[in-house]
This record gives C-alpha cells, sequence and structure tokens, in this order.
C-alpha cells in the first residue's frame, strides 16, 4: 500500500509541476533506444519522456520499474508494457530504488530493442 502511495503522489507530483524532479529523455528510432543508458540519481523523481522518432510502433517495457502513465494517469503500476504510437510521446513518473533496469521492446522482432536505467 505504502508504495502505491507514493505512486500517487508521483502522478500528482508531476501533474501539478513539482519543483526537484528530474527529466530524461528517450527516442525510440528504427529499432533502438537513444540513448541506451541512462544514469539518475534515486533523491528525485524521475519523469521519463520517450518519443517514437520511428515508422514503427515499439514498446516501452521494463517489468522491475513501478510507474504510472500520464498525462491523466490512466495507468497504475505496474502495467505491462506501454505501446509507443509513431510521432508520439509518453510520459512516465518514476520512483525507483537504486539499481540497475532493463527497458525493451518487447514487439516481434524488436529483440535488440533495450536500454539499462542506472539509479545511483
Amino acid at each position: 500500500m505504502q508504495a502505491r502511495s507514493a505512486l500517487f503522489y508521483l502522478l500528482l507530483c508531476h501533474l501539478v509541476g513539482c519543483d526537484g524532479s528530474q527529466t530524461i529523455s528517450l527516442v525510440t528510432e528504427d529499432f533502438r533506444f537513444a540513448p541506451d543508458l541512462v544514469r539518475v540519481t534515486m533523491d528525485r523523481p524521475l519523469v521519463i519522456s520517450v518519443f517514437n522518432a520511428g515508422r514503427e510502433i515499439h514498446e516501452f517495457d521494463s517489468p522491475i520499474l513501478q510507474y504510472a502513465a500520464g498525462p491523466w494517469g490512466e495507468r497504475t503500476s505496474p502495467v505491462p508494457g506501454i505501446t509507443l504510437v509513431p510521432g508520439r510521446t509518453v510520459r512516465l513518473v518514476v520512483a525507483p530504488p537504486a539499481g540497475t533496469y532493463l527497458y525493451i521492446c518487447r514487439r516481434k522482432g524488436h529483440a535488440n530493442m533495450t536500454g539499462t536505467l542506472i539509479v545511483e
């Protein structure tokens, strides 16, 4: 229940624009994430912005991260991969503890489309 409350707070914080969050931007392009390695600190909420610049539908999935999607909070954690439509951006609010987290695209034929988030 505590994790659920923290996620609700982070989503609310994102919606009303809390100061102090850190933001990373990821781009999906023709079967890769850019960047494919990201380092952040765990002392502040993290907003992940994922833009699909490619022509294919992609997916953002990380089985370890608990996140809420927005901007309206229509999904709460944990959820299976989030579909990334070409030309669209999805924002995620996460509060992962320190660790190394893989993010992937689970679409058929996209097996090498991976990245790593390191939370220090």
